[in-house]
């Protein structure tokens, strides 16, 4: 990959005089309503208890590829794997 300089190599400095500066009109924003809000909070809070009952890890899945592993039923496809690499690194997905 080659990496060009920028025409000049330099960006000039400027003052900023913040003084001089007029403050930009404040965005009025919609006030969210209370009930939607609530609703939304409820159903986060239901799916983060849900959530935290399940096991971090699938311990039996886990048991199974390392079998695998072990026994040599676990075949590698590298050119599949470097296929997924590439595509994953570069946002071709």
């Amino acid at each position: 990959m080659k990496i060009d300089k920028v025409a000049g190599g330099h960006v000039p400095q400027t003052k900023l005089d913040q003084a001089s500066r007029k403050p930009s009109a404040s965005v009025s924003s919609k006030p969210v309503s209370e009930p939607a809000l609530n609703a939304n909070t409820a159903a986060l809070d239901k799916a983060q208890a849900d959530m935290a009952k399940l096991p971090d890890v699938d311990m039996a899945k886990v048991e199974q590829v390392r079998n695998a592993l072990v026994k040599g039923e676990l075949g590698l496809d590298v050119k599949s794997l470097s296929q997924a690499v590439m595509r994953f690194h570069t946002g071709h997905e």
